[in-house]
């Protein structure tokens, strides 16, 4: 039975990842979506101005597609404060959905940090495949399975690529980068959520680790499959590579009788 805050982690992972998954699908060579993008990514409110003079596109446009944003609740906008002559220009941000984030966020964050459960991350990572749809499925093949995994970690808001061989996973534009550096235990239950999705595909396919952030943004999850073996490995001069650093998160606990004995 689940506890309720692996119920809430879960959740709250799903809902984190869905703000991600509307960022990932727009398109910046639409015009609405890339004037969307602008306001996103500033870190104050624009004008219709500012916003025309980064999208090149004349102001009418612009404010007629920020209108039409407005009206579906992607942006808000306000009247500049102003002590000038004349009437006040409209500022748009897109605030609303900065607030909802950084409120799930804080909920997440405040869960974690109260949570002291046996199996928590494991728990959390089926509740949260299960808040977002993502249900184990059968493969028929090694190669199939790793596309299941690839196709449920997309679902999940991550940006997925797979390797040439299919013993890897690249996950780039991760929903919770931000939150990863102050709740490491993140990453333990996306670990799970992969183990739990190519333990359904019921191939023999295995995560054997998950380099997380090698490079900024991007993680990678190294695969152990029997049906791949290179016909021969070719040694170069470098030195043997050193064990890869523990992930974070990972860090296991010692039991009380190693402690008794250490």
């Amino acid at each position: 039975m689940a506890t309720g805050s692996a119920e809430s982690i879960g959740r709250t992972l799903a809902r984190l990842s869905h703000f991600a998954s509307r960022a990932a699908g727009a398109d910046p060579d639409n015009s609405r979506d890339n004037i969307l993008l602008i306001v996103q990514d500033s870190d104050q409110p624009l004008s219709v101005e500012a916003v025309a003079k980064v999208a090149q596109l004349h102001v009418n446009t612009v404010r007629t597609h920020l209108e039409m944003l407005r009206a579906a609740g992607k942006v808000e906008r306000v009247r500049e404060n102003t002590t000038g002559r004349g009437r006040p220009k409209w500022l748009y941000s897109s605030e609303v959905q900065r607030d909802a984030y950084s409120q799930l966020a804080a909920d997440l964050t405040q869960t974690l940090s109260d949570s002291h459960e046996d199996d928590l991350a494991k728990q959390a990572a089926r509740l949260w495949r299960e808040s977002d749809g993502v249900a184990q499925q059968p493969a028929t093949t090694p190669d199939e399975a790793v596309t299941i995994a690839a196709r449920s970690l997309g679902r999940l808001g991550f940006d997925v690529d797979v390797s040439p061989v299919g013993d890897a996973i690249y996950l780039g534009q991760c929903p919770y980068a931000a939150l990863v550096g102050d709740n490491p235990v993140i990453c333990d239950i996306h670990t799970h959520a992969v183990e739990q999705i190519l333990a359904g595909t019921g191939q023999p396919v295995e995560l054997a680790s998950v380099d997380v952030f090698p490079r900024r943004g991007v993680c990678v999850a190294h695969l152990r499959r029997p049906d791949i073996e290179p016909q021969r490995v070719v040694r170069g001069s470098a030195p043997d590579v050193p064990a890869p650093r523990t992930a974070p998160g990972s860090v296991k606990k010692k039991s009380k009788r190693s402690r008794r004995t250490a």
